[in-house]
């Protein structure tokens, strides 16, 4: 017999031995039903909304000049600006609620067909505020109170609420239970029995479109005739969406 057929008949003996020695431990995925069968779940999600009536509100009030000297085009804009200062102060918004939210000088150019080339006309300066209202009511009059006193540029108005998180509580808590809804009635019509969800997932939520205004022009209304610009603060959306997950 040869060295090779003895290494072999002697490699097969330990192993034969050895497993016999261990009690066979030698383990199937076959033998394993759980491992076959996958989890068996109900998933499910819901948004919920809450609707508000806004009591804030942000605009964006502001002061155009222009002048061939930058010079003079800033202390127009300047004096023009403390107009509109003094205005907020008097309807009575405080300073922390008035912040400037961009200041931009720059350089007017016309182009010469005859020169081919670009030249400096003057100078434009943009000053303007961020206002916060704390009493939705004013919004009407202060636009027309700013415009009337050298604002030339109003936009940007946002509606919101000073507690957001109030809200938006209260939306997570309509999505959980139209979730869990859901949940109950997928699983009766299949005389399926849950219990606590195995998952529970939150989105993000978010507020509707907020509603814009824009208005570019100055408006000057004699104390007699003046008109009070109607701004229509509607309501607010919260959402909020949950996702829930059952096993069985």
């Amino acid at each position: 017999m040869s060295k090779k057929i003895i290494l072999i008949c002697a490699l097969t003996f330990v192993f034969v031995f050895g497993a016999i020695a261990g009690g066979f431990s030698f383990i199937s995925n076959a033998d394993d039903p759980q491992a076959e069968t996958p989890q068996k779940t109900i998933s499910v999600s819901s948004e919920g909304t809450v609707k508000v009536k806004p009591d804030m509100v942000y605009i964006n009030v502001g002061v155009q000049t222009e002048n061939q000297s930058s010079k003079v085009a800033q202390q127009d804009n300047a004096a023009k600006m403390n107009k509109v200062m003094q205005v907020l102060r008097d309807l009575k918004i405080a300073e922390s609620d008035i912040k400037t939210s961009q200041y931009t000088i720059y350089p007017m150019e016309a182009y010469s067909e005859k020169d081919q080339r670009s030249y400096i006309t003057g100078y434009r300066v943009i000053n303007t505020l961020e206002v916060t209202i704390r009493d939705i009511s004013k919004v009407g009059a202060v636009i027309d109170a700013v415009t009337a006193k050298d604002a030339n540029t109003v936009s940007n108005i946002r509606f919101t609420v000073a507690d957001p998180d109030k809200y938006y509580l209260q939306a997570l808590e309509n999505a959980t239970v139209k979730a869990k809804a859901k949940a109950d009635v997928l699983a009766k019509q299949f005389g399926i029995k849950i219990s606590l969800p195995s998952q529970i997932n939150e989105t993000s939520g978010g507020y509707n479109p907020p509603i814009m205004y824009s208005r570019m022009e100055s408006a000057k209304f004699s104390a007699d005739t003046a008109a009070v610009t109607d701004i229509s603060s509607g309501e607010l959306e919260i959402r909020a969406s949950v996702g829930l997950v059952y096993n069985y």
